[in-house]
């Protein structure tokens, strides 16, 4: 059983290991492609699930989320982004403040465009 000084280890473990098991995977293609990856707690925050899911496009910007390039006739990866799971403020916003005008459009909207 993790203890709770265990906990970021472990998920980083397994994020390496998920992570290598998808590119491993994905060997075969010749052309660059992408790797959508996700998670977040669930069951009351008990339990985290990871995503990781190879793309043959870009998808949108979302919070929350952490995309890489990979380019295996290069033999390259490259991180495209690695965004925080809450919005964004301007430096016009006080901290621990949100921006009215940016939770007005992103009401039911989980997409964040840089």
């Amino acid at each position: 059983m993790t203890q709770v000084g265990e906990i970021l280890p472990s998920m980083t473990e397994v994020f390496q290991k998920e992570f290598r098991k998808c590119m491993d995977n994905n060997m075969h293609r010749r052309e660059p492609y992408y790797i959508f990856v996700t998670g977040d707690w669930y069951a009351n925050d008990t339990q985290f699930k990871l995503t990781i899911t190879p793309m043959d496009f870009k998808p949108p910007v979302m919070l929350n989320t952490m995309l890489w390039r990979v380019d295996n006739k290069k033999g390259s990866i490259d991180e495209v982004w690695v965004l925080p799971k809450d919005a964004p403020v301007g430096p016009e916003v006080p901290l621990g403040e949100v921006d009215e005008g940016l939770m007005k459009i992103a009401k039911n909207f989980p997409l964040y465009y840089s």
